[in-house]
């Protein structure tokens, strides 16, 4: 029988078509699948990547995977390069993107979209880089009650003293406050709640995210799930609330932790209104570009991940926070896995696993083993207390 060749639809299958075929096969029915969601998150970030001159499945060359195996090689090396273990990726999850875009091509293959695979090509293969890289889980920083308490009570006093002497102006300090009692309690991750520059979909949260009635700030989720819940306890509520009354947003749709970094507001006003405005210079001269997104109702850009890294550092120099262990600064992950290991110790693994919103429990528990271990260790010496009491007592009966 004569080799079956691929039709002219199939030879040309756009790239995106065929992510969306792979993914709806490898998804359960009504939608679920960890697997799938991934490989859709994966699949879209790679679409993304590759260049305007990629339109279907044969358009991707062994030199497109060989580049693509570089860029996650630098995704890899800026994990190394950074201090808090918060940029790029560690080699193991380089390893793993690769791995979903190399079975989608075997997909491709499979049903005569293309006749090889180009994530096979060993060139590629032996630019990825090796799976040890960036992971680190010594430096993995949790925010101790200790640390908390002292942070939260310097942003307190920092935003009160603030807020009597300046009133509304002191949005800084307010915000600043908001951002650290909202760290420290929600469990939410950073890129939920303010822009990734290296993903166009995480743009911040807005003001209409956030439901101080119900307790949650709705949020695009790791899995890319939009409108996931994060926990909004009281004790953030008030911090964000009173932000919130000074910062006056003129809509719904302004962001939580607009930027306040001049450069990008003058280039958000003027991308924005520079073909609406005909004064918009001479208005951004007299007022200045943040009054003018307002008067225009022009939401500016959300502050970064990098930047309330940055906001972090300088407050807890400033404050002079005690930070234990080799940490130059409380990380915003670290107050995360702080808040977790909180709910872990006072309620269990089920409370840390919603409120961190680990789809598979096993993540939760391997994160917080050390408190496993030693509560075992306790249960452990208690038990053989006993044993050896009772052999003692044995011995001295004989």
């Amino acid at each position: 029988m004569p080799e079956r060749r691929p039709t002219d639809t199939e030879a040309h299958k756009p790239l995106e078509k065929a992510v969306e075929e792979w993914v709806q096969k490898k998804a359960k029915p009504g939608g679920g699948g960890n697997y799938a969601r991934e490989a859709d998150r994966v699949l879209t970030a790679f679409i993304d990547w590759t260049p305007d001159s990629v339109e279907t499945v044969r358009d991707i060359s062994r030199r497109t995977m060989m580049q693509y195996a570089e860029y996650l090689h630098r995704r890899t090396d800026a994990r190394v390069a950074d201090q808090d273990d918060e940029a790029g990726i560690t080699g193991r999850t380089a390893q793993q993107y690769y791995a979903l875009v190399r079975a989608f091509f075997t997909y491709c293959v499979k049903w005569g979209y293309r006749e090889e695979n180009p994530a096979e090509h060993k060139p590629a293969l032996e630019e990825l880089p090796d799976a040890s890289l960036g992971a680190n889980g010594n430096r993995q920083q949790f925010w101790s009650p200790q640390e908390r308490t002292a942070f939260v009570q310097y942003v307190d006093e920092r935003a009160h003293d603030a807020i009597s002497e300046r009133g509304s102006n002191a949005v800084e300090e307010a915000r600043d406050r908001a951002l650290v009692y909202l760290f420290a309690y929600s469990g939410a991750r950073s890129a939920e709640l303010l822009r990734d520059p290296n993903d166009s979909r995480r743009t911040g949260v807005t003001w209409a995210d956030v439901d101080p009635e119900a307790g949650v700030i709705r949020v695009l989720g790791k899995s890319q799930t939009a409108g996931e819940e994060v926990q909004l306890p009281s004790q953030a509520r008030s911090a964000v609330q009173q932000y919130r009354k000074i910062l006056d947003p003129p809509t719904e749709e302004w962001p939580v932790f607009p930027t306040q970094h001049a450069p990008s507001l003058y280039e958000c006003a003027r991308t924005e209104l520079g073909n609406r405005v005909d004064s918009l210079e001479a208005e951004l001269e007299a007022d200045g570009p943040d009054a003018v997104l307002r008067r225009y109702e022009i939401s500016p850009p959300s502050i970064t991940t990098e930047t309330v890294r940055n906001i972090f550092r300088r407050l807890c120099k400033e404050g002079e926070i005690p930070v234990e262990g080799e940490h130059e600064y409380l990380k915003p992950h670290g107050a995360r896995r702080g808040a977790g290991e909180a709910l872990y110790r006072a309620e269990g693994a089920s409370a840390a696993q919603r409120a961190l919103r680990h789809e598979d429990p096993s993540t939760t528990s391997k994160m917080y083993s050390h408190i496993e271990a030693s509560e075992q260790a306790e249960v452990a010496s208690d038990a053989f207390e006993k044993i050896d009491e009772q052999t003692t007592t044995a011995d001295d009966v004989s």
